[in-house]
């Protein structure tokens, strides 16, 4: 049966009424459920959200849907959706709330025009008030987006807080897991931290970016890619309205105690909308954190256990650490590595570096001469670079293998070839450990760990695309 409003059909196996509501239609789906078009017992129009019966039937989920009805039924505001009713005991688990008719952010602007500036300026007061509202109730969003802002007779609306997490207490999620939409994450969550208000600050500088442009802040791409973007990359305000630019800018930086708190922004865009100003502290007084690598995305990914995974080529599951996960990645560290294989000739284009962890002195002679002035010179290849030292490529691994390595794992032997880093990484305790990467400068850029990276089937897609030298002294016996 179809809606007159125009909501979609439902389905043969859908009932038409759920609770006291009347369903005459669904208004979409998700990933926790689905959302229908009711109408109550007085004829008022409610938003009903059924979870689906596999999650339900799940004793941790159903746990947490109690938690987060609870949660919703906190919050009250002008600019957020409420929850009339709730059975978190029906099988499956339902809630409403009240209808909102009209467009979310990404249809309007799909189908009319980015907003204009005195609009914007509206709609920016509108999400910061309602997240005050949110923050006030002790519960963080965690998926603002242009999907989740709705535009209502009354202004804008913050919908869906079906993932929200309280601020006092621990997440219900899984251990690991990492919640929201690509492009829209902050960069604390990407790094595995607890999303806290100043993640939904960074969500709403991305919003008024996007409701001013039509753009995504960081573009648009695969999830790594977005990340990247998002954890050392500006931001794109290239057409946001100069009077509320540095504002936003603010709002999307990469350190959290560098974004206003809500409150804060409230009272920025509700005086800039007044035509007045409250000067932002000025750059000095803001703590500033380093642009992270692709290396750190990928650890970051690989740590909260979402998008992808970089340890998939047979690392053996005692070199992995079971409970530490990292909150950073590392950049090559600058100190050279001075060791040198005797039996290696370099050439222009390999500075090879097979080496045992511990290094050896070479003993002095009467006829040898000790200087005492400057450090050995490292040797580069013809990139300029010196060879990984043991220190970064075993930090590396570490990140790689979910935030450690075993104590006593040691770099066995490593060759570096250009941007290309190999190694052969052991520990006594545990076994030995493959690792390949690629760098510029400063920084690993992609990396894989894995002990079977010579199999035709399982090694690591970089082995692939490695130059000859690195994928013979990883696989000196060929491929099988």
């Amino acid at each position: 049966m179809s809606d007159p409003g125009g909501f979609g059909p439902l389905e043969m196996d859908e009932r038409e009424a759920i609770g006291p509501y009347r369903i005459v239609g669904r208004m979409g789906a998700g990933g926790m459920g689905v959302v229908y078009a009711g109408i109550a017992a007085d004829g008022g129009r409610v938003a009903v959200k059924v979870i689906h019966p596999g999650l339900a039937a799940d004793p941790h989920f159903r746990a947490r849907f109690v938690r987060e009805v609870d949660l919703l039924s906190r919050v009250r505001g002008r600019c957020t959706v409420s929850v009339l009713d709730a059975d978190t005991a029906a099988m499956p688990p339902w809630l409403a709330t009240e209808f909102v008719p009209g467009p979310t952010l990404n249809t309007y602007v799909r189908d009319n025009a980015p907003l204009a500036p005195d609009e914007l300026l509206s709609f920016g007061v509108d999400i910061a008030e309602a997240l005050t509202d949110i923050h006030r109730a002790g519960i963080v969003h965690r998926d603002l987006k242009p999907g989740n802002v709705i535009f209502s007779a009354s202004g804008a609306k913050v919908l869906d807080f079906g993932i929200a997490r309280a601020l006092d207490e621990s997440g219900l999620t899984g251990t690991g897991a990492l919640i929201g939409t690509p492009g829209w994450i902050s960069p604390e969550q990407y790094r595995g931290d607890q999303a806290d208000a100043a993640a939904d600050v960074f969500a709403w500088g991305a919003l008024m970016a996007y409701a001013s442009t039509g753009r995504p802040p960081f573009g648009t791409g695969a999830p790594d890619v977005l990340a990247y973007r998002v954890m050392s990359v500006d931001p794109d305000l290239s057409g946001v309205p100069a009077q509320i630019r540095d504002l936003v800018r603010s709002a999307l930086a990469k350190d959290r105690a560098a974004r206003p708190a809500t409150n804060e922004l409230l009272a920025r865009v509700t005086a800039i909308r007044a035509g007045t100003t409250i000067p932002l502290p000025p750059p000095d007084k803001r703590r500033v954190v380093p642009l992270w690598s692709a290396a750190a995305v990928i650890a970051a990914l690989v740590a909260v256990g979402t998008i992808f995974a970089t340890n998939s080529a047979g690392t053996p599951e005692a070199f992995q650490s079971p409970s530490a996960s990292p909150s950073s990645t590392y950049a090559e560290t600058q100190t050279p590595d001075e060791s040198e294989d005797p039996d290696e000739t370099p050439t222009a284009s390999d500075t090879p570096e097979e080496t045992p962890s511990t290094r050896k002195t070479p003993k002095e002679t009467p006829t040898t001469k000790k200087k005492t002035s400057a450090r050995p010179s490292p040797r580069h290849s013809a990139t300029g670079l010196p060879c990984a030292s043991e220190d970064s490529i075993l930090r590396q691994a570490a990140v790689l293998n979910h935030g450690s390595l075993p104590e006593d794992s040691v770099v066995k032997r490593k060759r570096c070839v250009g941007f290309w880093v190999a190694a052969e990484l052991n520990s006594p305790s545990v076994g030995g450990v493959d690792l390949i990467a690629k760098r510029n400068a400063t920084q690993f850029v992609e990396a894989e760990i894995g002990s079977n990276f010579c199999s035709l089937e399982n090694g690591p897609a970089l082995l692939a695309t490695a130059p000859a030298s690195i994928r013979t002294f990883l696989c000196p016996n060929g491929f099988s």
